[in-house]
């Protein structure tokens, strides 16, 4: 039993030319037919769904391929090393956008006093621009890249790093 691209983009909502960009990035390996179309199963399914999932946690390409090749890995201490270097690090990540979004939902909550009238923006301007300018700063820290020990490569040995944040989620 399996699904064909067709059937996995409406079970998923996931467009064809991405399955087809996963298949040949490695992050799913489903089954060819004779005529080379691609047949997913279950576990493909499965891990089509861990993807989604770490892309919405921010999870770079590089980090959701890394965590991949650790999960199929015999247990090691270097595996559990890496591991918890790129779900530390992530962790870290969404702390901080989740007090980013905080601030932004205050901001907003301020923004609709002012919009029904219950309070003056005059009187607020400047508490407004300073909450702007502080979010602002937040969202800029986060674009800048992060910075991994370079013995925790992605393949020992390399200068290929763990993390790519040059990959748009």
């Amino acid at each position: 039993m399996g699904w064909t691209i067709q059937q996995v983009t409406e079970k998923t909502g996931i467009s064809a030319d991405a399955l087809r960009y996963y298949d040949k990035e490695g992050l799913v390996s489903p089954t060819r037919r004779g005529t080379g179309y691609r047949l997913y199963n279950e576990t493909d399914i499965e891990s089509l769904k861990n993807l989604i999932v770490m892309k919405y946690a921010r999870f770079t390409l590089s980090e959701i391929k890394q965590m991949e090749k650790l999960i199929s890995q015999a247990p090691s201490s270097d595996c559990n090393e890496i591991s918890r270097c790129i779900l530390s690090s992530k962790v870290i990540e969404l702390r901080q956008a989740v007090a980013t979004y905080q601030k932004i939902i205050a901001w907003i909550e301020k923004v609709l006093l002012i919009s029904d009238g219950t309070v003056s923006y005059q009187a607020n301007s400047e508490q407004l621009n300073v909450f702007i300018d502080e979010i602002y700063e937040e969202i800029q820290k986060e674009k800048l890249p992060s910075v991994v020990s370079p013995s925790l490569t992605a393949n020992k040995g390399t200068s290929e790093p763990l993390r790519d944040k040059g990959w748009a989620i």
